[in-house]
């Protein structure tokens, strides 16, 4: 919604309602001729405007309205696209003298394939977010990382201990292969869209890459612990994430309880949530991992309705090893040269959906490149590397066009 709070973006927001329309009308008119301007446009504006007026109202608290109104802006983004490519067609053709439209129905056919073509559209986006892909990255490392030897871990309740407990030292991790793997989940959102249905997809093709480490950089959950149905079926999804060292997890800008719009938002609930899924989350906090790396956890920069402040990426690294392994989690890729600054080799984030709806790619890429990040895939600093996952679920509308949802693989090499 801030997006909406430039008048800038609203003006070309109502230019492109006035558009599509027009166009609308002309359609209805020449099927349904008796219909009238001062019935059509205020249904219209409602239509056009629901996703912004549920916001205004606090509509969106309520479900349905939530589920029906989010169509609303990607609807109208679509038509709009299609119908302006179909006019900017037509008027090519008018003025090459090649073609004369003299019929007058011609106008609104071509408003009618449009939104046959939108239709066509929406219901491939809204397949397309729930089919979760896989994304393999491999990052080197010039440092020395997980030898060939087996080393003493802590036992965690999601651990997979892939070797025999030894009498006396507990359980043992042993690295065959001197790399590490690292599963990057982010902008889950569960809440009112993604449900335990969805969320068994990403575990399970968290689980299928057997990986050493779980992270979720951010957004696990969508504001309101209260909207989403069926939490212990939720918690038991989350309890499934299998990984040999455990699974870790940042805030994102996302990972706040609003229990009403006027309250002050808290962390209390999610914490508590995932300390019982068994998920560690890493608040300013560095852990060091079978004695081998570390994770860094940040505090999102800017979580919704919450005045919280955070440690720099310096005060975070100042008590670690630099020789060892530095692995940064932090939502949002706006901070890339200051981690690199404190010592990271490796930045894994989220949040950016890589524009989730095109053109909504577009935006992310440029937004995110002047911060001297990228909105997608993997980035190369200095002495840093990241990685930015697309994520693996939606915010507001379920749909993806021309990006996708992605549990991110990343294999890690070392010296």
């Amino acid at each position: 919604m801030w997006l909406f709070r430039s008048g800038f973006v609203l003006l070309a927001y109502t230019g492109i309602n006035l558009y599509t329309g027009i166009k609308v009308l002309g359609l209805l008119k020449y099927f349904f001729p008796g219909i009238k301007s001062l019935v059509y446009w205020p249904l219209y504006i409602i239509c056009g405007y629901s996703y912004i007026l549920s916001y205004l109202l606090r509509l969106d608290r309520i479900l349905f309205v939530r589920s029906l109104t989010m169509y609303s802006l990607p609807t109208i983004l679509y038509l709009f696209i299609v119908i302006l490519f179909f006019d900017v067609i037509r008027l090519i053709l008018r003025l090459s003298g090649r073609f004369s439209f003299q019929w007058a129905g011609f106008a609104a056919v071509g408003t009618g394939i449009a939104l046959g073509i939108t239709l066509l559209v929406m219901i491939f986006g809204y397949w397309n977010a729930g089919y979760i892909h896989t994304t393999h990255y491999n990052v080197a490392l010039n440092k020395s990382g997980p030898g060939k030897e087996a080393y003493i871990v802590n036992a965690m309740p999601s651990a997979q201990v892939v070797s025999e407990t030894l009498q006396g030292v507990g359980p043992v991790y042993e690295n065959h292969s001197g790399r590490l793997r690292i599963v990057l989940v982010s902008d889950l959102h569960i809440g009112t869209t993604v449900n335990r249905k969805w969320l068994a997809k990403i575990v399970d093709a968290a689980n299928k890459a057997k990986p050493d480490v779980i992270v979720l950089a951010g957004d696990i959950f969508d504001n309101n612990i209260d909207t989403i149905p069926n939490r212990d079926a939720i918690l038991d999804e989350l309890r499934r994430f299998n990984a040999t060292l455990g699974v870790y997890a940042c805030q994102g800008n996302h990972d706040v309880d609003r229990i009403s719009f006027r309250n002050d938002a808290t962390m209390d609930r999610i914490q508590e949530f995932l300390k019982k899924a068994d998920i560690t989350l890493l608040l300013d906090e560095v852990e060091y991992v079978a004695d081998s790396f570390y994770l860094v956890g940040r505090r999102d920069a800017r979580p919704i309705g919450m005045g919280q402040g955070r440690k720099s990426a310096a005060d975070l690294s100042t008590h670690v090893d630099t020789s060892k392994p530095i692995i940064f989690l932090d939502h949002q890729p706006t901070d890339f040269w200051n981690i690199e600054e404190a010592g990271a080799d490796l930045i894994l984030s989220g949040h950016t959906h890589a524009g989730q709806f095109f053109p909504g790619n577009i935006v992310t890429s440029h937004i995110y490149r002047r911060t001297g990040a990228v909105h997608y895939g993997y980035w190369k600093g200095g002495s840093a590397q990241a990685v930015i996952t697309s994520g693996a679920g939606v915010w507001g509308p379920p749909i993806r066009i021309l990006t996708r949802s992605e549990v991110a693989i990343v294999d890690i090499s070392f010296k």
